[in-house]
């Protein structure tokens, strides 16, 4: 149920699952964007308020994890841009 900043001055975080239904931790952390990395669908409604990208996929070397890139480095870096911080999780 980590939930751990990524080294850096970013306000990065990464975590499991069970870490986006650590409200005082996001909070705390100011998480304002939530990125969903699972083949299994995320409960909506543990993210509440926060913006979320949400990619389906496995961690397996059937799934290419490559072609959504350009879209998660995008949804990461405008929520850093925006100030607040971005929880990835799986």
């Amino acid at each position: 149920m980590s939930l751990d900043k990524i080294p850096g001055n970013d306000e990065l975080y990464i975590g499991s699952i069970f870490s986006v239904r650590r409200k005082d931790a996001l909070k705390k952390a100011n998480i304002t964007n939530v990125l969903t990395v699972l083949r299994k669908s995320a409960d909506e409604t543990s993210i509440g308020s926060l913006k979320h990208l949400f990619i389906e996929v496995d961690d397996t070397e059937n799934d290419d994890i490559l072609v959504h890139f350009p879209r998660t480095n995008k949804f990461i870096q405008d929520g850093l841009d925006s100030g607040g911080g971005v929880l990835v999780h799986w």
